[in-house]
């Protein structure tokens, strides 16, 4: 285990940045603009919650699950700021780059495009159909490789991870403003691993093996059908009815390796710089969650597509 990192002395870079998940503080660090992510107050929501969210570490495990399965994605480190545990994301948007939201590059499509459920240039618009057309009718993503298999990657991986708010706001493209694009590395994990669990929660589940199998099997989307209806994301992959999603699921049980995310919980302390990293119970109980989805529900989908497609 590693002791987190101090940022406590670092200073204020002078950027800002957007979102709604808890508040973001720009540093300076080893000569690099990096995101402070700090946990978010639960204080307006109801129901039995933390008073914040372990967001900053869902971040970081979620990130560095993205980093085992070989997807570029932010670089991501745990320290201290102002007192609380927070999640340091290397700012990627520099050197000239800036980042282009999925969101806004769907609302440059004009609303003459023919077959989409809802009007193309609706940003938000989470229809699956509708999303999966946008990929392939957007001029600038026409010249990307592999902006279809990344969209499925993320797809199966937030489902691994129960990344609840992969909307299209929270992926996009670098430009360098002269007209080129790429991929930006996945971002956005903090609202994965049931970050809103209170410690007497997740002593509960220790005790009880169908609320283990509950909160595995109880992963959400944001994206939908046609007719409005929510997509079940360990359903879908299940069913083996989408190529690119079988693709997917293939080169995510090429990549994941069980023992490597036991490692990497393992690697995090419980308390650090007199702060509590990971509460009592929640290494167990992360441990036994990921494991059951995965033995009960991404290797038999796997096998039975493999089988079924003769792979």
């Amino acid at each position: 285990m590693s002791a987190l990192i101090n940022f406590e002395v670092c200073p204020k870079s002078g950027r800002f940045y957007a979102g709604n998940a808890g508040r973001k503080v720009g540093i300076e660090w080893r000569e690099s603009d990096w995101l402070l992510k700090f946990p978010a107050s639960t204080g307006k929501l109801q129901g039995s919650v933390p008073s914040y969210t372990t967001a900053p570490l869902s971040e970081y495990l979620g990130s560095h699950v993205y980093e085992m399965l070989g997807i570029p994605v932010h670089e991501t480190v745990l320290g201290v700021r102002d007192g609380k545990v927070v999640c340091a994301c290397k700012d990627f948007s520099t050197g000239g780059k800036y980042l282009i939201e999925f969101h806004d590059l769907k609302n440059s499509l004009s609303d003459d495009e023919p077959g989409f459920t809802e009007s193309a240039s609706t940003g938000a618009g989470v229809v699956l159909a509708d999303v999966r057309a946008a990929i392939h009718r957007i001029p600038e993503l026409a010249g990307i490789t592999g902006v279809e298999d990344r969209f499925w990657d993320m797809f199966v991986t937030d489902a691994f991870i129960r990344n609840i708010d992969r909307n299209n706001s929270n992926w996009g493209v670098l430009s360098d403003g002269q007209g080129h694009y790429e991929l930006a590395p996945v971002y956005a994990n903090g609202n994965s691993f049931n970050n809103k669990r209170t410690e007497s929660s997740i002593g509960k589940r220790l005790l009880d093996d169908d609320l283990i199998r509950q909160d595995a099997f109880d992963v959400r989307s944001c994206y939908v059908t046609d007719s409005g209806k929510p997509i079940a994301p360990l359903k879908y992959i299940a069913s083996g009815h989408d190529i690119e999603c079988n693709k997917a699921l293939e080169r995510f049980m090429g990549r994941y390796e069980p023992s490597g995310f036991v490692e990497l919980i393992d690697s995090i302390p419980e308390q650090s710089l007199g702060l509590t990293v990971l509460p009592t119970g929640f290494r167990d109980y992360h441990k036994q969650v990921m494991s059951y989805r995965y033995e009960q529900v991404f290797l038999p989908a796997w096998k039975e597509i493999s089988s079924s497609e003769g792979l």
